[in-house]
């Protein structure tokens, strides 16, 4: 069932239930009042009954007008019928209804009778006249106040029936232009190609429910063009880069096997190969997390880290790759510091080592030995590790490019590399919702500043 019908039914139903109460309502009101205008006329007539004793030939007709089946009877202390404005009556009373109406004064009461669709009603009242005590009994059949209940009944139910179909009708066409907006949205989406990663909801200008959803799903068809645009780069990357090292190796491997006839030989086109095979597992190794951090960046398990210990492993790790390379670590206190430095984030650790070791590896690489130096600098709200080194810089027109994938310096020469270190870092530390700066003179050396949120204890 759709959405307007839903809407029409709903509305139907609720607009059905409010007019059969207020039916119920004014049905019964009535009723009350044409029961209570019928009781005053009644009591009328028996406080009238007084004179009848007197003159009962015109009491009839000159003092009320009758009402119908209107019956009139008086009796005496003795339960005697002294006299009646009818010589029958469809309701005879017995002594213990008689008693009844004594001891409560007034009475009113009802009964069936056989000829009419309705009970009649009557009042039941006792008086004193000239030193007796007389009860009056009247009785009549409210011929005007049931067809008038009659009439109201009829025309409520048809009345309602007529309204149920005009609202009915009426809520279908307002579904209808409730709905119009969605049915905008939808006529856009069933339009489009399902490999077209570019397509957007024209919002328009209305700021309503509609526009709100139509909004979401352009953020969610935003990351869904991001998440394509990764595969199709980590693709491209991996077809493209893997490529060249998986080549020299099939080479260095064929020319061994042709050539190489000593174990010297052997030996040293294996040395090829291996330098090969781990600068792949190096390429792969980025690539992979670069796939991973797109994939983490709406969900992901945080833990709390410590930037020292994780600086001393990317140290030792670079310490084991380049031996003749000096690394000097210093930890710089704030002189606010109230000596209770606990240089902790929140992160996914082996992401922040490889983003650490990236850092470092481009440092001990472009800096011909020279010292590469480490810093962690306490802030109260951020953690600052500077690593500098006195390498060969990066030339101004690279700095604007440093972070795109697959770009390399002009200047890097010979020097072994992918060109996706740097746009790893940069994704891994705005994951960590935290900043990269890069200070660079040519000739001279770069400084890679990396800030992480401080963990709240």
């Amino acid at each position: 069932m759709s959405i307007k019908q839903n809407i029409t039914i709903a509305f139907t139903l609720i607009v059905a239930t409010i007019l059969a109460l207020f039916s119920v309502f004014v049905y019964f009101s009535y009723e009350n009042y044409r029961a209570g205008l019928m009781l005053e006329r009644l009591s009328a007539r028996a406080e009238a009954t007084k004179r009848m004793l007197s003159n009962p030939e015109t009491f009839k007709t000159d003092i009320f007008f009758p009402l119908t089946e209107q019956y009139e009877g008086v009796y005496d202390q003795h339960n005697n019928l002294v006299v009646a404005t009818s010589q029958t009556s469809d309701y005879i009373p017995n002594a213990a209804f008689l008693t009844l109406v004594r001891s409560k004064k007034k009475l009113s009461f009802s009964y069936d009778s056989p000829l009419l669709d309705f009970k009649k009603e009557g009042v039941g009242l006792t008086y004193l006249k000239n030193g007796k005590t007389y009860l009056a009994l009247v009785t009549a059949y409210d011929l005007h106040g049931y067809n008038m209940s009659r009439t109201l009944r009829f025309s409520l139910f048809f009345g309602n029936l007529l309204a149920l179909v005009i609202i009915g009708i009426t809520g279908y066409f307002f579904s209808r232009r409730a709905m119009l907006p969605f049915d905008h949205l939808l006529k856009q989406i069933d339009k489009t190609p399902v490999d077209d990663f570019n397509f957007r909801i024209n919002i328009g200008s209305k700021q309503n429910e509609a526009a709100s959803l139509a909004s979401s799903f352009n953020g969610l068809l935003e990351k869904i063009k991001e998440l394509a645009d990764n595969q199709r780069n980590f693709i491209s990357y991996a077809s493209h880069e893997l490529r060249t090292p998986l080549t020299v190796i099939k080479g260095v491997l064929q020319t061994s096997m042709s050539y190489d006839n000593t174990k010297a030989e052997w030996k040293q086109s294996a040395g090829e190969a291996v330098e090969q095979v781990n600068h792949a597992i190096e390429l792969s190794n980025n690539l992979l997390f670069l796939a991973e951090i797109e994939g983490l960046r709406f969900t992901a398990d945080k833990q709390p880290i410590n930037i020292i210990d994780l600086v001393i492993d990317s140290v030792s790790y670079i310490n084991q790759k380049y031996p003749l390379q000096p690394v000097n670590l210093e930890i710089v206190e704030n002189e606010l510091s109230d000596g209770d430095f606990q240089a902790v984030t929140e992160g996914v650790l082996h992401l922040l080592r490889s983003a650490v070791n990236n850092v470092l590896d481009n440092a001990c690489k472009y800096s011909d030995l020279q010292p590469v130096s480490i810093k962690i600098i306490e802030d109260k709200e951020m953690l600052i590790l500077e690593i500098s080194d006195q390498g060969i810089g990066i030339l101004p027109g690279d700095l604007q490019n440093i972070f795109l994938p697959m770009m390399r310096g002009q200047n890097t020469g010979t020097v072994n590399g992918f060109g996706i270190g740097l746009s790893l870092v940069k994704k891994i530390v705005d994951f960590h919702l935290g900043t990269l700066v890069i200070e660079s003179v040519t000739g001279r050396g770069t400084t890679v500043s990396i800030g992480l949120p401080v963990k709240s204890f």
